[in-house]
């Protein structure tokens, strides 16, 4: 048995960031994901259990789709020096830093894995925030995403109260809504 501090472990989320960049497979792995659900819905459970797996493979749904939302925009930006100037020009964050003049080649030299860093911590189901991005930087409209929005909102009451809103009440999802999520 060997004792591991804390520090003698690789950092997950620089691993995840480090693959986030390298990675160009976002479309195949959210494809992954999303094939699996048919087969889960299949899964036979009592009623009342039915529910409580419902939460979850919707919970997982919208998890898969911020990560591709996540994963395409961060490769696509980090790999492309006009991508990467287009969100520094774009993103009220970055107008908002200062630096002395000593510091400029630093701060060029580092500047993709400052973009890289922060993108990292933008919340990609925050889709007010996360719409634009999109627009500004790769040039995609989303255009309508209504849809999302309210998965999206389903989605934090399936993670963070097990299927309830606010006010205690069982939100609603169905085979049919996971459904439709899919497609």
């Amino acid at each position: 048995y060997v004792s591991l501090s804390p520090w003698d472990l690789d950092d997950p989320e620089e691993d995840e960031l480090e693959w986030e960049v390298e990675n160009s497979e976002q479309l195949q792995t959210l494809s992954k994901h999303l094939s699996k659900v048919p087969q889960l819905l299949l899964i036979d459970v009592d009623a009342n259990i039915q529910f409580s797996l419902l939460v979850m493979i919707h919970v997982h749904i919208v998890s898969a789709l911020e990560q591709f939302l996540s994963s395409t925009f961060i490769h696509n930006v980090t790999n492309s020096d006009v991508l990467t100037r287009r969100l520094i020009e774009t993103e009220p964050e970055f107008g908002c830093r200062k630096f002395t003049i000593n510091e400029i080649y630093a701060q060029h030299s580092n500047i993709k894995s400052t973009v890289a860093g922060y993108l990292k911590d933008v919340i990609f189901h925050d889709m007010r925030k996360v719409k634009p991005m999109y627009a500004d930087v790769l040039g995609y409209d989303f255009e309508d995403i209504a849809w999302l929005f309210k998965a999206v909102r389903l989605r934090h009451d399936c993670a963070h109260r097990a299927g309830y809103d606010k006010e205690g009440n069982q939100i609603s999802v169905s085979v049919a809504s996971i459904n439709e999520l899919v497609a």
